[in-house]
């Protein structure tokens, strides 16, 4: 009987961390790149994008927000990121397009929360099994 508590806690713990992981996520959005520099269309070639994240207004130190990919928005989870919260962050993208990639994006000035910005319900239905 024992073990068997034991797992069940051990359960418990972990879907209470999973629920606490999971309300550090954000998403950044932008909007789809859909001209070259000279204002011609792109057509139909894919568009890829890279998000990244530094403390520096100036760009420098640059923090890759997951993979390359073609969709025009990230969702990151701030602590596995490493933002420091409570800190001013700026986020920045680019553009890839057959292996031209463009300039960086102006950066999106966001403060990091400094406590969770959703916290978990409280557990429901204790009971002895």
């Amino acid at each position: 009987m024992k073990r068997k508590a034991k797992s069940m806690m051990f359960v418990f713990l972990l879907a209470i961390l999973a629920t606490g992981i999971a309300a550090q996520a954000e998403t950044l959005s932008w909007n789809a790149v859909t001209t070259y520099t000279d204002g011609t269309s792109i057509g139909s070639v894919t568009v890829t994008y890279q998000a990244y994240w530094s403390t520096s207004s100036a760009l420098t130190n640059l923090n890759s927000l997951g993979s390359s990919t073609t969709s025009t928005s990230v969702t990151f989870n701030i602590d596995t990121a490493a933002m420091p919260r409570g800190s001013a962050i700026y986020f920045t993208s680019r553009s890839t397009v057959n292996g031209a990639a463009s300039a960086l994006a102006t950066p999106l000035s966001w403060t990091v929360p400094t406590v969770p910005t959703k916290t978990p319900s409280a557990p429901a239905n204790l009971r002895m099994n």
